[in-house]
């Protein structure tokens, strides 16, 4: 054994250095093979034939000889066997084509590349099983075996600067990067497995490798050298580890890594150099944080080292808020969709590590947090504008995530009711924002969390579930401050002359209704609520009292011009709420008033009164904006209407329930039946009356259904119900009434009143 023991020296020296010597030999083959190729370029260049130009048809012959006499001669083009050209097929003396010349450029591929590459890592597998060999059989001292490979490191190293310089940079890349990884496993190799050297001293001597690989690839412009460097740097903590809880040193080397990054991320625009840091860097960081952290989440809170988590995370969070977007910042260009992805990405993994640590503990500190990572983005989104306008992309992502960021912070440190008023008042400052800068991202973003508000309102219900103080309580408070931020937001639009008048006038109308139908359900709901949860035995119905008024006030308030912006949404929410509030006065009336209480005198009546007032006021108010806007008047009638039928109906009920209630006679019935007769001839007397003096030809038409359901009610259902005396007054009243009306057709018809009607 001992005998061979030189042998096998030798043999090791001899299997380390046959990779540079293969490569030697290489290099001068393929030196003589690319002379041999440049003179079969040139034969091939002196003897090319020009394609024949197919025949010019008869017609065109005139043509052809004009534009000969304005152009050059056409001049032959030398052909060349490259790759990039081998899909061009020209005839070649012998008559082959470049197919043939293309099947050798691939031979060149295949012998120059993919030969490399697998050498490389022959060579390195070899220096590898040559070091575990001597390992395991103590043949060699563990100096020696380190000498062996650091020298064999940077013996490759120097063949590959020697073959750069000499014009062969894609072998002396290959031998590069296998230089540099035959270092980071010398390094590896003598503390690990020989423990000649301490983690100290390990540690340094891998940064210095990793910072003369960086410094080598970024001053020759090499990013295949600069991803194995930081993928060595990076896995040398792994391959280095002695199982002990250290984070500072740990991120401290994670840190000098990231620096190196920044540095191509300034010199040259790699953006696989920044993923692979960013990979690198939140894989360690996961890797300590799932084997000394996680487990100790369970103790009473605050937990151990939650200073230095946070401490490195946040660290880490702005090395590569910067990382990505350095080169645009220094250089001002533009950055690349994963540049943007990349710090997109960075947001979501520090914001999950945030919540994961203080969720449970401080949700006022991850509530901060968030804050201060939505400024950061909103700060670095400036530095983009000043240093780089045309960056378009980023800027918007960087936008979002701010917004997104202050938005999240909110439900994380406000309870229920102060989350929808801070998110209002974010809208408002960002409506503002947005129409100031005339930034429509900005605004979307606005109209974004104005919806969340509101969402957040509706997701709260029910808005009360205890007793409570009605009016003064936070809940309805945020409701109305939701509303009047979304009212605000209008008037930010209709006042601001900047901008596109549709788009204003549409964004106004929207914001006006908007608000507008917020304040009236948070009215609504606060009504039902105390009649619900502070008076449920009351019985008084207070709800179905107080909604009239709600209806008759909002009603206007949709109608009345200059208060409403210009527009149509605005005049067709006031027609269909005049529609919903009269059809509900009309079902709902019996709830209104008191049993006991005077025909037509009571509070039941007078707030019908109110709203069906309010419905002739809003058909009025659109029929004057219809008139401003000189838009076609369609609305009006079909509101008056409404309004025409509710009173009637009312005035229907008021009686009948006023018998009903009283009951002082056994023929209450029919002491109601004929009230409402005289009533229904009356009222339709009256509309006809108002048809003719205003020439409203509808109006009419309702008179005289309604005197049609009187004919009909007077004969089939008084004939059989009401007394005689009943019977004679109602035939009376509706037979003189629709005398007269036939007496007013007549004398109007005379006069030529329906001639002159267009």
């Amino acid at each position: 054994m001992d005998g061979i023991v030189p042998f096998l020296v030798l043999l090791a020296v001899a299997t380390i250095l046959s990779g540079p010597i293969a490569l030697i030999v290489a290099i001068v083959a393929m030196k003589r093979v690319d002379r041999m190729r440049r003179e079969l370029d040139e034969a091939t260049t002196r003897t090319a034939v020009r394609i024949p130009e197919p025949p010019t048809p008869p017609a065109a012959e005139h043509l052809r000889d004009h534009s000969e006499q304005t152009e050059e001669p056409v001049r032959s083009v030398p052909a060349r066997a490259y790759p990039s050209d081998a899909r061009t097929e020209q005839i070649t003396p012998c008559g082959v084509t470049m197919n043939a010349v293309e099947a050798a450029s691939l031979e060149q591929r295949i012998g120059t590349r993919w030969l490399l590459v697998a050498g490389v890592i022959t060579v390195v597998f070899a220096v590898g099983f040559f070091l575990k060999y001597a390992y395991e059989n103590q043949w060699i001292g563990p100096w020696g075996r380190v000498a062996i490979a650091g020298i064999g490191g940077l013996a490759a190293l120097a063949v590959g600067e020697v073959t750069r310089r000499r014009g062969y940079d894609f072998v002396a890349k290959g031998v590069t990067a296998m230089g540099f990884a035959i270092l980071y496993a010398t390094v590896f190799a003598a503390h690990r497995w020989y423990g000649l050297i301490g983690p100290v001293p390990a540690y340094v001597l891998a940064i210095g490798v990793t910072i003369a690989a960086m410094s080598y690839a970024v001053a020759l412009d090499e990013v295949a050298i600069a991803l194995l460097s930081l993928a060595g740097g990076y896995l040398t903590p792994i391959m280095l580890s002695t199982g002990e809880n250290l984070p500072n040193p740990l991120f401290a080397y994670v840190l000098i890594l990231s620096a190196g990054a920044m540095l191509c991320a300034y010199w040259r625009k790699w953006s696989p150099v920044n993923i692979l840091a960013f990979v690198g860097t939140y894989l360690l960081y996961t890797a300590w944080f799932e084997k000394f952290y996680r487990p100790v989440m369970d103790i009473p809170w605050p937990p151990p080292q939650l200073g230095v988590a946070t401490f490195w995370l946040a660290v880490f969070f702005l090395v590569f808020l910067t990382l990505p977007v350095l080169h645009t910042l220094l250089r001002q260009v533009r950055s690349q969709v994963q540049d943007t992805l990349l710090v997109l990405a960075n947001a979501a993994v520090v914001f999950y590590y945030l919540w994961t640590m203080l969720t449970d503990g401080r949700r006022d500190w991850l509530a901060l947090s968030s804050i201060v990572m939505g400024a950061a983005y909103l700060g670095l989104m400036v530095l983009v504008t000043l240093r780089c306008r045309a960056d378009g992309d980023l800027r918007n992502a960087l936008l979002i995530a701010g917004v997104a960021f202050i938005s999240l912070a909110v439900p994380l440190y406000f309870e229920a009711n102060g989350v929808p008023v801070m998110w209002a008042v974010e809208a408002v400052g960002l409506a503002a924002i947005g129409l100031r800068y005339r930034n429509t991202l900005v605004q979307a973003a606005a109209g974004a969390v104005l919806a969340l508000a509101i969402g957040k309102l509706i997701a709260e219900l029910p808005l009360h579930t205890a007793p409570f103080r009605p009016i003064l309580n936070g809940a309805f408070g945020a409701w109305c401050f939701v509303a009047a931020a979304v009212i605000v937001c209008h008037a930010l639009y209709r006042f601001n002359s900047r901008i596109d008048p549709a788009l204003r006038q549409n964004v106004a109308q929207t914001g006006y209704t908007v608000g507008l139908l917020l304040l009236m359900a948070a009215v609504g709901i606060e009504l039902w609520s105390h009649e619900d949860v502070n008076r449920p035995a009351g019985g008084n119905e207070f709800f179905l009292r107080q909604m009239p008024l709600v209806f008759a006030a909002f009603l206007l308030l949709f109608a009345a011009r200059p208060l409403c912006p210009q527009g149509r949404a605005c005049r067709t929410v006031a027609a269909a709420l005049a529609f919903i509030s009269s059809l509900s006065l009309a079902i709902q009336y019996k709830s209104l008033r008191d049993e006991a209480s005077v025909l037509f005198l009571n509070s039941g009546f007078a707030r019908s009164l109110v709203l069906i007032a309010a419905v002739f006021a809003a058909a009025w108010l659109v029929r004057r904006a219809e008139r401003e806007s000189k838009e076609p008047a369609e609305l009006p009638l079909p509101v008056a209407m409404a309004g025409i039928l509710a009173l009637w109906l009312v005035m229907t009920e008021e009686i009948w329930f006023h018998y009903q209630f009283h009951q002082a006679t056994p023929h209450w019935r029919v002491l109601a039946q004929m009230c409402i007769s005289v009533l229904w001839a009356a009222y339709a007397t009256t509309l006809m009356v108002a048809g003719f003096w205003k020439r409203i030809r509808p109006l009419r038409y309702v008179s005289l259904a309604i005197f049609l359901l009187l004919l009909g009610k007077i004969f089939l259902v008084d004939t059989r119900t009401v007394e005689t005396i009943y019977r004679i007054a109602g035939f009376l009243v509706t037979g003189l009434a629709l005398v007269g009306i036939s007496y007013l057709y007549q004398h109007l018809k005379r006069r030529g009143f329906f001639e002159a009607i267009p």
